[in-house]
Order: structure tokens, then sequence, then C-alpha cells
């Protein structure tokens, strides 16, 4: 063959080139990022925009269908899919398979900035726009707890963020569970009714004092100076000095309608580690980056970090994707130098030492070479590279072993170590060549497997094509050279010509041995028969088949991966509309409760009596949104998490851990309770999915109800679980409109100061050393669980003149408490 004649008349250019693949390989191998999972574009784009304290219907009307009008002209939109909750709006925009999805991501930005002109001008925040990218999931969350406080907590947290910020290759780092510092301005609405001032003058006094003015340049002598009127407030004590207005001729200062509080945003989450306070501490890496190496800069980190920390503080790991790469990277070197020494002992007695090396060389180079070119193509170290790579790792040699067997055939015979080289290579060259095309045959078709799972599979086919395709260049190339230059015969023989072996081999062999011997009668007697051997082959295909018809028509499980036993449980809740903190929390404590039981049992080594338990670990948010597919969690769920695989007793399944969960459970009342699985690969969603769309939200509840119900009664189906909402309680205020008008007042306007005052507006801030703190203006709690302090506003009208409830009461209806729809979610 031309290719391997040439590389042995080139040897000691091959020989050179081995020794590049040598080292560009091992600087590849060492160089290339480690990832748990692909870099894979998942083609949904997703539109998030928060509007507090605003009621579903309202977030559907005014935010989600003039973002969604907007959405509808972009090109190659599958599906468009919304959840309007309260105060938040999410909008799934799906692409078709294959779209660029930066350039999608793109489009979509332009679509929602031609949307905000139509949107509320009182939005605290522009619409977030985001894709999923599973790479950058996150691949480490620590949970920090202790009995040092809330406070002492989140500034542990914060040190650890600003560090772990400067590994290189992190992208983010999240603190969750711990609630900012503010300083808040709780007014009293009848302090401010009795002197005649308003919430809007508190935020006018607040932002025209808190702030830095220049006053120019200031010209004395033969000198510059600086002229600054420096206002900002250097403690919190100075806002209550702070004049809002004056009354009688007499100035009226915060401290005499309000109460100024140096403390924290108003508790929206709440996060616990085997029921201790925690902080969760949430790490995101870039794209494409190394995830061992991340994972070990933040370990030194915390292990550095952990002396200085109060007594009783302790950070434990939820979630290490770093581990499982870490053991598949561990397995595939095991596996390459076990690979090495079985084949060179298994050649060794055939071959002797030297032709058991040659052949054994494959199993490197090929790996070697296929490293160089992963990391050309930029293909990362993830988990089904890994695996592609170690199913590969046993038909490495199978080429090398054809060739330089048959390289030794004519070395034994007599022929030189050169020609033997080149006729040896290219007698074998061909079948070895489709041998391996045959393989690669195969696997070629995964390539083109289409959706998002068909992009996380792909890497399979790919990797092994690049491996079989570096075996076989060593095969054919670095193989022959490496013969002629290294390769001995066992046997002294008379150096011979090709053509006399070729003549040799036409003579008649005797055939030694007694398994070799009925090899051959057999191979005789098929080829004596051929029809009756195909007609058997044929017979025997068709009975397999049936047989496997047969299983099929059992009712034999079929699925699209296999069940294994999971890491960990998600306990997921879907609260009732409007529940707040409390209620949720107190949800979760009996969930943590009846999962931990009795403490630990005789086989636990975690906080509960079930075994292979180790962790229990909670979250609570009053904000839910609508969730993604994407995510196997619901915002409020109890995480558990189980010992490691190899910890486990054979004696018991993780399975029946699980279904114990659910059976203590199962009885807890005031919320929807299921349970999910973590499982590998892309989170797709639920295994089933049913959509319901129509015009009427109430009927679309209904329908779901009975089909929900419907499916409880299919034997194996179970956590089944639905996104409808019957209602929220609201309180409503009708405007007398005409009323409200002669005083040049409108729905918006009073509307704004409610907000305000129930929700709460940031109106400035406050700076302490590097830290931003917001200033708050806000109802006193008590006062915000209430209804009879709306008739104590004070509403700052256009001419000036500021109006108090009281009067309004022929304009305002009686507070009427009313169902309004909880959550409405759309397709379009």
């Amino acid at each position: 063959m031309i290719i391997s004649d040439f590389a042995v008349k080139k040897s000691i250019s091959v020989l050179v080139l081995s020794a590049l693949i040598l080292v560009m390989g091992t600087y590849s191998y060492l160089t290339l990022p480690r990832e748990a999972e692909p870099d894979i574009s998942i083609p949904h784009i997703f539109v998030s925009t928060a509007y507090r304290g605003v009621a579903p219907g309202d977030i559907e009307s005014s935010i989600t269908i003039e973002i969604e009008n907007k959405l509808k002209g972009l090109d190659g939109v599958k599906n468009i899919k919304s959840v309007s909750s309260e105060g938040e709006s999410l909008i799934d925009v799906e692409f078709t398979t294959g779209v660029d999805i930066d350039d999608a991501l793109r489009k979509v930005k332009d679509k929602v900035d031609e949307a905000k002109g139509e949107l509320p001008s009182d939005l605290e925040d522009d619409p977030y726009v985001f894709e999923v990218n599973i790479s950058e999931m996150p691949i480490l969350i620590f949970s920090l707890a202790g009995t040092s406080g809330e406070r002492s907590l989140k500034e542990i947290a914060d040190d650890l963020e600003d560090e772990i910020e400067g590994v290189p290759g992190v992208l983010d780092v999240e603190i969750t569970g711990a609630r900012e510092r503010e300083n808040r301005i709780e007014f009293f609405p009848e302090k401010l009714a009795y002197y005649g001032l308003s919430v809007p003058a508190v935020q006018a006094a607040v932002q025209g004092e808190n702030s830095n003015t220049s006053g120019g340049a200031l010209h004395m002598g033969d000198g510059k100076f600086q002229v600054r009127v420096p206002g900002e407030f250097t403690t919190p004590e100075e806002l209550y000095g702070l004049v809002i207005g004056t009354h009688d001729g007499q100035p009226v200062y915060a401290r005499d309608v309000a109460r100024v509080l140096d403390t924290f945003k108003e508790e929206t989450s709440r996060s616990r580690l085997n029921s201790l306070p925690a902080v969760n501490i949430v790490v995101k890496k870039r794209s494409g980056e190394n995830i061992i190496a991340i994972a070990d800069a933040v370990e030194d980190i915390l292990q550095k970090r952990q002396l200085g920390w109060p007594s009783g503080t302790t950070i434990t790991k939820v979630l290490d994707k770093s581990k499982d790469t870490k053991r598949m990277v561990a397995d595939l070197e095991n596996n390459i130098l076990s690979g090495l020494a079985l084949v060179v002992v298994v050649i060794f007695f055939a071959m002797g030492i030297r032709n058991a090396l040659l052949v054994s060389l494959a199993i490197p180079f090929s790996m070697l070479l296929s490293f160089m070119i992963l990391q050309i193509m930029g293909v990362t170290l993830n988990m089904i590279v890994l695996f592609s790579l170690t199913l590969a790792l046993g038909m490495l040699v199978d080429n090398a072993i054809v060739i330089i067997e048959n390289i030794y055939r004519f070395m034994e015979q007599g022929v030189g170590r050169v020609e033997a080289a080149m006729k040896g290579t290219s007698e074998v060259a061909m079948p070895v060549i489709g041998s391996t095309l045959t393989t690669l045959a195969v696997f070629s078709p995964m390539l083109f497997w289409p959706g998002i799972m068909g992009e996380f599979m792909g890497y399979l086919p790919l990797t092994l094509i690049v491996t079989l395709s570096s075996s076989l260049f060593v095969a054919l190339v670095i193989n022959p050279a490496l013969a002629s230059l290294f390769m001995k015969s066992s046997k002294q023989v008379k150096t011979v010509s090709s053509a006399e072996v070729e003549a040799a081999g036409e003579q008649p062999v005797a055939i030694q041995g007694t398994l070799l011997r009925s090899y051959t009668g057999l191979l005789k007697f098929c080829l004596n028969h051929p029809f009756a051997l195909i007609a058997a082959a044929v017979f025997l295909l068709v009975f397999m088949i049936q047989g496997w018809l047969l299983v099929v028509g059992i009712e034999k499980p079929v699925e699209f991966f296999p069940d294994i036993e999971p890491k960990g449980i998600y306990i997921n809740t879907d609260m009732p509309e409007g529940a707040d903190l409390e209620y949720i929390d107190n949800i979760l404590r009996q969930i943590e409760t009846a999962v931990a039981g009795g403490g630990k049992g005789e086989n636990s080594s975690g906080p509960s009596d079930l075994p292979y338990v180790k962790i229990i670990y909670s979250k609570a948010v009053t904000s839910t949104g609508g969730g993604s597919e994407f995510e196997p969690n619901t915002p409020n769920h109890v995480g558990v998490r189980f010992i490691d695989l190899e910890d486990r007793s054979p004696s018991r399944s993780t399975y029946d851990t699980v279904e114990d969960i659910r059976k203590r459970i199962s009885n807890i009342a005031g919320a929807k309770v299921t349970v999910a699985m973590e499982a590998e690969g892309p989170s797709t969603g639920s295994a089933i999915n049913i959509e319901i769309s129509g015009d009427n939200f109430t009927v679309l509840g209904s329908i779901a109800k009975k089909i929900k119900a419907t499916l409880e009664k299919v034997p194996h189906v179970e956590d089944i679980q639905d996104n409808y909402v019957e209602g929220t309680p609201s309180v409503q205020i009708k405007i007398d409109r005409q009323k409200a008008a002669l005083f040049g007042l409108t729905t918006s306007a009073i509307g704004s100061v409610i907000k305000t005052s129930y929700n709460g507006l940031v109106i400035s801030s406050f700076r302490e050393g590097n830290e931003d703190y917001d200033i708050t203006v806000q109802l006193p709690k008590k006062d915000r669980q209430v209804d009879n302090v709306l008739r104590e506003f004070m509403i700052p009208t256009p001419t000036g003149v500021i109006v108090r409830f009281p009067p309004w009461q022929r304009w305002i209806t009686p507070v009427l408490w009313a169902i309004s729809t909880g959550s409405i979610t759309s397709a379009r």
C-alpha cells in the first residue's frame, strides 16, 4: 500500500512524527477542559419580567401579551409558551433545532427592546432575556450553616463569593438564603396625615439630600479650588434628622413621621441544612473550562477560610459535579494502563516481548492523537466523550495486531524487516481499512440524531470516529515504520525474498493441535456446503427476531435511559397561590421532619433513620415564577442527598428508601407534594407532558383536574402534577374616576402610592466602605397586614394640594375580597 510503503521508507521521519504525537498529545490531554456535561445549545430563549405585587391577570395583559406580540414575527420560532404568575412573567421561546442560539438571543433581545415602550412605566427592572446552557449550570453548591446568626453567615458567604469569583474559569457565584442589608424608612400614615405630608414628600426629601454636588471651580490668588457640596449620608442616623417638610412654620423631621431601621430586606426565602439555618453558595463555571481544576481551587479556598470562622459554623457540599468527572478520568487512565499491560502479556506468548510492545504502542499513540484532534475541534473531556474513549479502548489494538502479526509472519519466513513491513502491511491493509469503516458506519447515523438529545449524544459517535480513525492511522503508518526499525523474529531462518515466501505459502501446511484441527475440519465443512450454511444463518436470524418480538409481546419495559439508583431526590411542592413565607416554610418543615423520622438509624449515615440519607436541605421562596422544564426541582423543595453508591449495601436498594420517603410524606396536606429523582444527562422534563390550550382558563383547569384524576388510576403512574392555580385572594379598591379627576388625580397615581406603601420602594442608597445599601420607604409590617390603614394615606395632587383618604370615602367602595386567576399559562 502506498501510504504504508512511504512510511516504511521514511521511517526516521515517522519516528520524529511519533515523538511529536507523544509530546503534543500529552499536552492536549493535560490541557483539555474537563466538564460534567457536553456544551450543547438548547433552542430555548427565556424572557423573565418581574413586577412585584401585581396579580397574574394584570401581568398577562400588561407584560406577557405585549412582549409575545413582538415575538410572533421572529423567524425559526417553533413555539412560544408563557406563564403569568403573581409578580412575574416568564416567556419561553422555543426555536427549531439547529438554529444559531447566539443569533436567536440577539433577535429576541431586539424584539423585547421594541416592547419596552408598551410595558408599565413603574417596572423596577427591565425584562431579562437569557438562554439555558447546560455547561453553565451549577457545578458546586455549598450550604453554610451555623449558630452564629444571619449577619455572620452572610458576611462569610460574601467573603467566599469575592474570593471564588477570582478563580480562573468561574463564571458566577450566587448567594441564596441570605438577606441583603438595607436602611428602611417605615412611615406612619396617621402622622403623615397630621402634618399634611405624603409618601412622595419623604421620597423627594431623601433623594434631594443624599447626593454630592459639584460647585465648579473657585479661583483664589494663584490657585484653583474645587467647590463641592457633600451631601451623601455617612451614617444611617442622619436619616432621623432629615427635614421632610414644614407644619405651622416649624420643620417636620423624619423622626416625627417615620421610624428608620438599619436592618435586612424583607425575607423572601429561607434555606436550611439538616434543620439548621443555612446560606447557599452556588458556583457556575464558564463554558469550556476545566471543572476539576475549578473544584480543587474552590476546595483549597474553603479549607483556608474555615480556620477563621466562628465556632459551630460548618459548610457542606450539597452538589459536586466534578466528582463523577474525576472518577471517569481516573477510570480512563486506569483502563489505558491496564490495556497496555494485558496486551503486552497476551502478545508476549505469541510474538515475544519486543513485538508485544510494538502492538501495545497502538493504545497510547491512538489516544494521544485523538486528544490532539478533539482539542482542535474544540471538544472537551465530558462524561459522554470519556465514556466513548473507554468504549473505544478495546478496539484500538485490533488493527495493530493484524498488521504486526502479518509482518511477523513474513519475518519468520525469512523476509527482511523493511520488506516484511511493506509486504505484510500491504497484504492486510484493505481488510483492516474495511473492518474499521464497517465499525464507523454503524455509529455514523447517530451523528444525525435530531433534537437536544441528539446534540447531547452526538459526542459518542464523533469520539468513536475520531479514535478509531486515529488507530487506523497508527496501524497503517506508525506501526509498520516502527516494525521496520525494531521488529525481531524469534526464529533464526535464512533470509529469502517475498516471492519465495509466496511460493512457499502455496505448499500444504501441517496442522498441529487438537483445537486447530477441529476448527480446520469445521471450516472445510462450511466451505463445502455454502448454501446449507446460509440457510442456517437465515433461520437463526428469523428465530432471533421472533424471540425478540415474543419478549416485547409480554410487555417488557421499554425506556429511553436505564433507570439507575439516584444520587438524590427532590421533594417538590406546589404551594397555593398567595401563600406567604411562613406558610411555605411550615410545609417544608413538616416534610423535613417526616424524612428525618427519629434521627439516625442503624444503617443510616445521615440525619435520618432511613438508610443512605446523607443530607436533608430545603429552600423556601415566596416568588415562585413559572419555573423551567430544564430544572428537576420547583422553587420550593426539600432535597435529599444519598451517600455514595459504593457505600450502599447490596442487600437494600435505594428505591426502597425512596418508597419509604413517599409513604412518609403522602399525608402532608396544604400543598401538592411530588418526588423527582435526580437523573443524569440533559433534563428534558417529565416522561409524559400533556398540554391543554384554550381561551377560558377556568375551563382548562377543570379539564386538567379530570385528566389528572384519570391518570392517577393508571398503574405505575405517580407524582402527577399540573400548573393550574385556582385563584389567589385579592383586595380590590375601586376608584370613582370622575371625583378623583376633580383633584387632578388618576387611578395610576393613587395605585402608585399604595404600591409603594405595601411593596416598598427603593428611593436612594447608602454607601459604607465599598458596599452600597438600599434606602427603602415602606409601611411598618403591622400596617401592611391590615386594610384600614388605607384611609390614612395622603396623595399629592398636581396643584400641590395634599388630599387625604377620608374625604374619598364616597369614591372608594368598601374593601372587597375577590378571587382572581392566580396563574395564567398560554401557548401561542
